[in-house]
């Protein structure tokens, strides 16, 4: 909660003048304003919600050691004169006067002024976001992120190739060199965790998006259940392998039914089909480069993009001991203990160990000495998320031949609903990014999403609100002619590929027992 007072305000909506209020103390909750006077007693103001009220071209900047500057303009004034009622000038712009606006108090759900540019708003509809898909930049989500166990605490980054940590000097404000930066989640791990929650929201009822689906539940033999697997879970999305190698209820493989050829001959130009099928390929990034087009379909850039930094990071390093409670002995000849028994682990596993196979340690038995990368410390950590409008324009979404604007529009739009809530449910899912790397808001941080370009403005938005954003897009989408498959797509696994995977888990399990 913010407090801060206000001296004038257009109480009674009539825009012919303000009604002095003295000292006006204004408290701000979560999305409700509320004021109470001091001295000078209004009662039908008086502790009420203010944003029933007009406030008329009202812009108010809260400073670091907590002072205002306020401004306003009056609609119908001669000149649209301007009182600026602190007498000082705006500290981010420097301005001390203001255009008249008629918006509702334009303000943050944290207190702050929207953005420097006093374009503002404190909510995101459809209709904001579809306009801003045609004319702005696109939208950002910038986070500053602590570990859960305290402010400088050690966090364990993902890993890459030889186990090291990704590593590398970045230019970042407020810093006079560049920095080493830690990767703790990459682009392609949260793309990953976006389609998850989107998923989840899906199989919860919440939801209902197209995607591509194909079901194990009947293949036999299996040792371990794989259950459905969708164009969300893929890899490769819907161009992945799997679904490549799945089949209809006629037997008929995907890329060879009629929804497959359509999701293959797609193109940027022309990306109808998929966004009937898998719109999450078309968002996360996609490529038919193992099917049946040879290498020569279309690519499909990301157009939404997450990140985790680890901001000056310093490595640290970690040794220690597994010890054996058995404390079994390096020097005792296991092979010929394992010739008077007929336990095959033992055996099988001796003979695939080509060091030390007379050892303990062969047959994991015995003290072992291990050092390893001991994760990160950093000054914080954040999380940047992008969705590009520039990359949601260059898809058109044409029906029945014809490519009209506003039908186009409506499909960029349902993509940036999708990206948006996705990102949403992402963050309320909150920061367990593997094994000691919890991580949590930093005190004070509101997640607030930023329009860039065009009539900028921020919003806090929840789930729940991203959420009847998408669903409101898909109405528009739908009642355009744009082609939406609510139930998804079902197949089956080819009778190749479920042989291929019953006899990897037979493998793997032989192998997991024998090595």
């Amino acid at each position: 909660m913010r407090r801060f007072e206000l001296a004038w305000l257009d109480c009674d909506g009539d825009h012919e003048e303000y009604d002095q209020l003295g000292s006006c103390e204004v408290d701000v909750f979560d999305s409700s304003f509320v004021a109470t006077c001091g001295d000078f007693q209004k009662p039908e103001i008086s502790a009420v919600v203010i944003s029933k009220f007009r406030w008329i071209g009202m812009h108010v900047e809260i400073t670091p050691d907590g002072s205002g500057a306020y401004q306003c303009g009056k609609p119908g004034m001669k000149g649209n004169d301007v009182h600026h009622l602190r007498g000082v000038e705006c500290p981010t712009c420097g301005r001390s006067q203001q255009t008249p606006s008629e918006e509702l108090f334009p303000f943050s759900a944290s207190g702050h002024s929207i953005n420097n540019s006093h374009q503002t708003n404190d909510t995101m509809n459809y209709e904001n976001l579809f306009s801003s898909v045609q004319r702005a930049s696109g939208l950002r989500l910038r986070l500053r992120l602590q570990p859960m166990y305290g402010a400088g605490e050690i966090v364990f980054p993902c890993t890459v190739a030889g186990g090291k940590y990704l590593t590398a000097p970045r230019r970042i404000p407020g810093y006079h060199e560049s920095i080493d930066c830690t990767t703790l989640d990459s682009v392609q791990s949260q793309a990953n965790r976006m389609e998850a929650v989107l998923l989840e929201d899906i199989r919860s009822g919440n939801l209902s998006l197209p995607h591509i689906e194909t079901d194990f539940s009947d293949v036999d033999g299996l040792e371990k259940p794989v259950g459905k697997i969708t164009c969300f879970d893929a890899p490769h999305r819907v161009f992945d392998a799997i679904i490549r190698d799945s089949v209809d209820e006629k037997g008929t493989h995907f890329p060879f039914t009629g929804s497959g050829k359509a999701a293959i001959d797609a193109t940027s130009r022309n990306a109808t089909a998929l966004l009937s099928l898998s719109p999450s390929s078309l968002l996360f990034g996609s490529w038919d480069s193992t099917g049946v087009s040879g290498g020569l379909g279309e690519k499909y850039a990301r157009c939404v993009v997450s990140e985790i930094v680890a901001v000056n990071s310093k490595i640290g390093g970690r040794e220690g001991v597994r010890a054996d409670p058995l404390n079994s002995s390096g020097d005792v000849d296991c092979v010929k203990i394992a010739e008077t028994e007929k336990y095959d682990i033992w055996k099988n596993r001796q003979a695939k160990t080509k060091k030390d196979k007379n050892r303990a340690s062969a047959i994991n038995h015995g003290n072992i000495v291990w050092d390893a990368h001991g994760g990160v410390t950093c000054d914080y950590i954040q999380q940047s998320i992008t969705i590009s409008f520039p990359a949601l324009r260059q898809l058109r979404f044409p029906v029945e031949g014809k490519d009209e604007a506003d039908t186009s529009a409506k499909g960029q739009a349902v993509l940036a609903a999708i990206a948006l809530h996705a990102a949403a449910l992402n963050v309320e899912r909150g920061w367990h990014l593997r094994s000691r790397c919890d991580l949590v808001l930093d005190d004070g941080v509101v997640p607030e999403w930023e329009i860039l370009g065009g009539a900028s403005s921020k919003a806090a938005l929840t789930a729940g609100e991203t959420r009847k954003i998408l669903k409101k897009a898909i109405e528009e989408a739908k009642a355009a002619g744009l082609p939406w498959n609510d139930e998804p797509v079902r197949l089956k696994p080819s009778q190749a590929l479920a042989k291929l995977v019953v006899a990897s888990q037979k493998a793997h399990r032989e192998s997991t027992t024998e090595a």
